[in-house]
């Protein structure tokens, strides 16, 4: 109990000494499809630390949105009911967004199963055994935890020399911020790489959910629990391109996927008949998600 009064007092002082948040950047490897050792990705990741909550995402799925919530955005100004979505097929593994509501680490978790926005409401309590080893990492002096969680079991270095009791994903409840984390199968790993203060004018997922209310009026996800997703997510393997098709069945929907070779397809029946070989062999080949408990029966 007094431990975690002191915690508590620890994170309430750093964030009245930083009204305006940190932003830490991490470097995120990980690696697909556990039966190839060629399909290890790497990408950068924020985890931005504000006042009352933080927010974890990709910085290319970031830039992404901004852009393409922007152009709805004057599209619904500029002919109301009409919009064209132009798919561009991107290699990210983190195209979700975490938020944890401090102090008791309440999460919402804005992913996307195809074409249906989920808001996955929890809240995750994560167990840490707290290690007498330490070691310098990225010039922080850092103490090892591990703890199992998602069907994986993982090793932790966190420092107090940042007192933040958060980290990627939905990692949180050390002393310090985590500076160094990996699974036990080296398939998924995140290495601090950065730090900035955050100013009033610094782009956050505020902005983000903003535009996207802009966009398209009203923000709507679909409310779910980690149990009702779950079953989601099996389902959509049987049949991956429903929401393709149904989407495509309106008169008022336009809709092109490019590709990096200039490659562009416009027609309906073979964006559906791409979808669905495409989205199959995703299906198949993406077996090594973070949370393996989530994503298999």
């Amino acid at each position: 109990m007094k431990l975690k009064i002191l915690l508590l007092m620890t994170f309430f002082a750093v964030i009245n000494l930083s009204a305006q948040g940190n932003r830490f950047i991490y470097e995120y490897q990980s690696r697909r499809d556990s039966t190839r050792t060629d399909s290890l990705k790497k990408e950068f990741v924020n985890l931005d630390i504000l006042p009352a909550k933080s927010y974890f995402y990709g910085q290319a799925k970031f830039a992404s949105d901004s852009a393409d919530n922007v152009s709805l955005a004057k599209q619904r100004n500029a002919t109301p009911g009409i919009y064209t979505f132009k798919s561009t097929i991107q290699d990210w593994n983190i195209e979700y967004v975490i938020e944890k509501s401090y102090p008791d680490f309440t999460m919402k978790w804005f992913t996307q199963i195809e074409q249906t926005d989920l808001n996955v409401e929890e809240k995750t309590e994560i167990k840490w055994n707290i290690l007498p080893e330490t070691a310098k990492i990225e010039n922080y002096n850092c103490q090892k935890a591990t703890t199992k969680f998602g069907g994986r079991f993982w090793e932790a270095w966190f420092s107090k020399d940042l007192p933040f009791p958060d980290g990627p994903y939905k990692f949180h409840g050390l002393p310090g911020l985590i500076v160094k984390l990996e699974d036990q199968t080296k398939s998924h790993q995140f290495l601090l790489n950065g730090s900035k203060k955050l100013k009033s004018k610094d782009e956050s997922w505020d902005l983000i959910l903003a535009l996207r209310k802009e966009a398209e009026n009203e923000t709507k996800s679909v409310k779910v629990t980690p149990e009702q997703y779950k079953k989601l997510y099996l389902s959509y393997k049987n049949d991956p391109a429903k929401d393709i098709k149904l989407k495509l069945s309106s008169p008022n929907t336009r809709m092109e996927i490019s590709f990096g070779d200039g490659r562009v397809i416009k027609d309906n029946a073979e964006i559906i008949k791409y979808y669905e070989g495409t989205l199959s062999e995703k299906y198949k080949n993406n077996n090594n998600q973070l949370e393996l408990n989530l994503h298999k029966k």
